[in-house]
């Protein structure tokens, strides 16, 4: 702080607001120049055989914030997301959205359920935020739809429903958070997305079918890589991640696999995906990260040459 206000003689992007010493070599001399490029997170001032550089970050608290929706909160890995959230001291407030409460949601200490939230409809986003009445530091987007189907027995109805859950209605509700002021400035956003919307993860070993789950993920995938560069100038951050294969009734067609690929309980993942939404940063804003690696990934696993570390980034 005395550093900024000695020495600089501008004002840097509000999005650059944590400063952190990375190199000291001495006491600044008279004379001394700073130098700050935009392409750049860093700044550094330059003395008589004196150097410090400085680094800023508008996520670099590496937190996950006071306020934190969640959306779709009564799923597998939904349900144990909020109650996780709702144990931890450092989080103040819990929105969670749902279509309707479950028991066990209800039982949760949560700041408010908003109930109602049909992500079929176009007003999804308006209503949802019609019902919060914080700033919010992070949203997750956890809710999803999947049936499966094949080449011989296409079923476009599910297809298209889908798409509109998993692609266009995570859009509208951060549309309308972003634009009612719900996500500022340092807020943060994660979409719980999969593995199956990565074209390079598609082999022949795993074959072809189930274009609609392939389809409407990779399309999410898509969406958020866009609405990182669209949001990173007013400082939100934007990250998509795998959250590993799941014992969850949506993955139940694949039980046979859970052994082999080592699906595991939603409350083991959601510790690795939190760390996830801690780590996003504007400067990697914008990827696809598998939270578990490779033990995560499933039938993607085929498609790897080498193993995928935790938070490893995952090919489009």
């Amino acid at each position: 702080e005395m550093m900024r206000a000695a020495f600089l003689p501008f004002r840097l992007p509000q999005t650059m607001c944590s400063w952190r010493p990375l190199n000291r070599c001495g006491r600044l001399g008279g004379g001394a120049r700073l130098r700050w490029a935009p392409s750049s997170p860093s700044l550094t001032a330059r003395g008589f055989g004196s150097s410090i550089t400085l680094r800023c970050s508008s996520n670099a608290d590496m937190s996950l914030g006071d306020n934190i929706l969640v959306v779709g909160s009564t799923g597998g890995l939904g349900s144990a997301m909020v109650s996780h959230l709702a144990k931890d001291e450092n989080v103040k407030k819990v929105y969670a959205s749902c279509r309707k409460p479950t028991d066990e949601l209800k039982a949760l200490k949560l700041e408010k359920i908003i109930e109602g939230i049909d992500l079929l409809t176009d007003d999804c986003g308006e209503k949802l935020v019609a019902e919060i009445d914080d700033k919010i530091d992070l949203v997750i987007v956890v809710a999803g739809y999947f049936t499966t189907e094949t080449f011989d027995e296409l079923d476009f109805a599910q297809s298209r429903k889908m798409m509109e859950i998993c692609a266009f209605s995570p859009l509208k509700i951060v549309h309308a958070l972003v634009k009612s002021k719900k996500l500022v400035e340092g807020s943060k956003v994660l979409f719980i997305t999969s593995e199956g919307g990565s074209i390079g993860l598609r082999t022949f070993k795993e074959g072809g079918g189930n274009y609609g789950h392939h389809m409407s993920k990779c399309a999410e995938n898509m969406m958020g890589r866009l609405l990182a560069w669209d949001l990173r100038p007013l400082g939100i951050a934007v990250g998509m991640a795998h959250p590993g294969f799941l014992r969850t009734t949506m993955t139940e067609h694949y039980s046979h696999h859970y052994e082999e690929m080592g699906a595991v309980l939603p409350e083991v993942a959601v510790p690795k995906i939190l760390k996830t939404a801690e780590e996003l940063t504007l400067e990697n804003s914008g990827r696809m990260v598998a939270p578990l690696g490779s033990s995560g990934l499933g039938l993607g696993i085929y498609a790897l040459s080498e193993p995928l570390e935790e938070q490893g980034q995952l090919p489009w």
